[in-house]
């Protein structure tokens, strides 16, 4: 599709000025005071439209009009901040008094394969588009999006794809599970991919077989810019590699998101697809993406997101996030339950950037060692870069599971069978040293990682650990598994 005919698209439905907004425009100087502007106008909207926030915070923006812009952050911090749950009990309070009151399914947007009436109701704007975050083991919150909070997070994604160097009407691929998030509803548009530019690929497993489709379909379609998770991206290049598949068409721009991104994933992938810019980005469901890769880290999108960081229970540094500019369903100082580092730079050119670092995803992502120590996805990420090291990066994969807090299971992928008892003896006597000498670890090496796609793929499998990517609301498989993996949990606990 020509790049005219994508922006004709954008402004009949009315939202080619939201586009520049979030997608083209940003903010690399004196950041700050615009920040600050967005967040007081955000809290004002909603302090007077919106029922669960209203009058919440007219002492904060009288208090904090005339203060300067350190003290304004500083009090902004001192606000409550909001939990999923919180929000899921809310429910659709936490949108205008109109919204609040409407039944969704009467307004519920349906695309079913009819391209025109689908974009003339997007013209029109009068729909509310359920989506549904992921969920640890509770019921994931259900979010009512109206058409600006659709396509304000909509376009989050499409700006991470602009800064890596796509622009819409170049081809795409999204080689995406099955089952998660709304894409099996997205690929209902998918038989006029020539109308969009945009090409699905879905699974629901990683073989042989299914990465000779995607091998496939990669070199007839020849997209400039290839979207995907890191784990099923680090199995495709492994899968190539050791059937030797006829890959011709190298994506120009592979962007992986949605998981923890190690080292060695990162190496393996490169390696293969030798003639791809990988690069990593960070969001939510809920809130779209708010980072993209850079040198040192993830730069958080300035005009998105105003992001700080809290200390946990365990100390732990955790993110909450306020969407800017999201008024019809907003997030205010939301509580991610997310651990990483959040630091102020600026760089040689006087560019300042908010940057996220050491993100270690879930703040229950982490091992318990017999003596009560957390050990996070960094630490073995460390570990498989040290042995690596002295490996010659044979490593390309790893995942660890909790058997009780003093046995683990490690399993690895690696690209030498020369190289397996070295990465044992090694992998024991460093574990040893740094988490605990009394565990039992227990070292298998694998194929494949055994994983059901739809949950959402973390290198530490913690007893019943289970978050569906996109939420389980309606799906009877999905509550079905939760509860099979709530009841094992609880056999061996």
């Amino acid at each position: 599709m020509s790049k005219l005919l994508y922006q004709w698209i954008l402004r009949f439905a009315g939202v080619y000025p939201l586009y520049q907004q979030v997608v083209v425009s940003d903010r690399l100087t004196n950041i700050r005071p615009q920040i600050r502007r967005d967040l007081a106008a955000l809290l004002a909207k909603v302090n007077r439209d919106n029922p669960y926030f209203r009058g919440k915070f007219t002492a904060f923006l009288q208090e904090n009009a005339d203060v300067d812009d350190e003290q304004f952050f500083a009090n902004y911090r001192r606000l409550p901040a909001l939990t999923k749950q919180d929000y899921a009990e809310a429910g659709q309070q936490v949108m205008t008094e109109e919204l609040s009151r409407v039944d969704p399914r009467e307004r519920e947007l349906t695309v079913e394969g009819r391209p025109w009436e689908s974009i003339r109701r997007l013209r029109r704007g009068d729909f509310l588009m359920p989506m549904a975050t992921g969920g640890s083991s509770a019921l994931p919150l259900v979010v009512q999006m109206t058409k600006h909070h659709m396509f304000s997070m909509l376009f989050t994604f499409f700006k991470c794809w602009y800064r890596m160097g796509w622009r819409p009407g170049e081809r795409m691929m999204i080689f995406y599970p099955k089952n998660t998030y709304n894409i099996d509803d997205m690929v209902k548009f998918n038989r006029y991919n020539w109308l969009t530019g945009f090409r699905y690929h879905l699974f629901d497993k990683i073989d042989e077989q299914v990465v000779r489709g995607l091998v496939d379909e990669l070199n007839r379609f020849k997209p400039k810019l290839l979207l995907v998770f890191p784990s099923p991206m680090n199995m495709v290049a492994h899968t190539i590699r050791r059937f030797n598949l006829p890959l011709q068409h190298h994506p120009e721009l592979i962007n992986v998101s949605g998981e923890t991104f190690f080292n060695c994933q990162r190496r393996n992938i490169a390696d293969v697809f030798h003639r791809s810019k990988v690069e990593d980005s960070y969001g939510s469901v809920e809130l779209g993406e708010i980072a993209h890769e850079i040198e040192g880290g993830l730069e958080i999108f300035a005009n998105v997101a105003y992001v700080e960081t809290e200390a946990n229970a365990d100390g732990q540094p955790e993110m909450v996030v306020t969407r800017l500019h999201l008024t019809d369903f907003p997030f205010i100082r939301y509580k991610m339950k997310d651990i990483a580092e959040i630091a102020f730079e600026v760089d040689r050119e006087g560019r300042e950037r908010f940057v996220i670092k050491k993100i270690e995803g879930k703040d229950s992502n982490y091992i318990l060692s017999d003596r009560g120590q957390h050990f996070y996805p960094s630490f073995f990420n460390r570990l498989v870069d040290d042995i690596n090291q002295r490996a010659e990066n044979a490593i390309l994969e790893i995942k660890v599971y909790e058997r009780n807090q003093t046995e683990l299971e490690i399993q690895y992928i690696v690209a030498d069978e020369q190289q397996k008892q070295f990465i044992q003896a090694e992998t024991k006597r460093l574990l040893s040293e740094r988490m605990s000498p009394n565990m039992q670890y227990h070292i298998r090496f694998v194929d494949f990682i055994n994983h059901d796609y739809r949950r959402k793929y973390r290198v530490i499998e913690r007893i019943g650990d289970i978050e569906f990517a996109g939420g389980i609301v309606g799906d009877r498989h999905k509550v079905k598994t939760v509860s099979e993996v709530e009841a094992g949990a609880g056999a061996k606990v």
